[in-house]
């Protein structure tokens, strides 16, 4: 008799999703989402990459168009990889790796997750 208490009881109460596109809930204050890169700011030490549990941050070189200006390597993360653990946020020396609380990161292409830190458009501003 008591399933049948639990299933009348049920039945009358709010139920627990949300209708997600219309409707959302509150992102915690700590949230760990994407990650924010500044390029100005990185000295290129590599501890990121090095630190990384999933080996979701590797080290690239700059192409052409960028290597006057960026004569380094700077991480390359892939976001599909990422866990999303916040020790790449926690050991940059100079802050330059953020994870912020931007959480739509649903995709088919597999690409889209990967953050270059120098994309296409931006070649354009530099050159």
């Amino acid at each position: 008799m008591d399933i049948i208490f639990y299933l009348i009881r049920n039945l009358f109460r709010k139920p627990m999703t949300v209708c997600f596109p219309h409707q959302s809930i509150d992102i915690p204050k700590r949230y760990r989402g994407e990650h924010f890169y500044d390029r100005d700011a990185c000295i290129s030490c590599g501890l990121c990459a090095q630190i990384c549990l999933d080996k979701a941050i590797e080290m690239v070189e700059a192409p052409e168009g960028f290597k006057e200006k960026y004569p380094k390597k700077y991480p390359k993360i892939d976001l599909g990889k990422c866990c999303f653990c916040g020790f790449c946020e926690d050991i940059c020396p100079k802050g330059c790796l953020k994870l912020t609380d931007h959480f739509y990161l649903s995709t088919f292409d597999k690409n889209s997750v990967i953050k270059n830190p120098f994309s296409d458009d931006e070649k354009v501003k530099v050159q």
